[in-house]
């Protein structure tokens, strides 16, 4: 097995903390449009659903 040098630790911190400020930024840009129109979507979809079945 090959050990990890320093340079090589710190470009995968680097990579992880790149990876989780995208992440952030991305839920930070879309979470008042994008996910409250699912959520809508999905919550009228699921009560329909509800009804049909309890309808027979």
């Amino acid at each position: 097995m090959s050990e990890l040098t320093i340079g090589q630790l710190i470009k995968i911190i680097l990579g992880v903390l790149v990876f989780v400020a995208v992440v952030v930024g991305l839920y930070s840009f879309f979470k008042d449009s994008v996910f409250d129109f699912f959520n809508n979507m999905v919550g009228n979809e699921t009560s329909k659903l509800f009804l049909g079945i309890l309808n027979g």
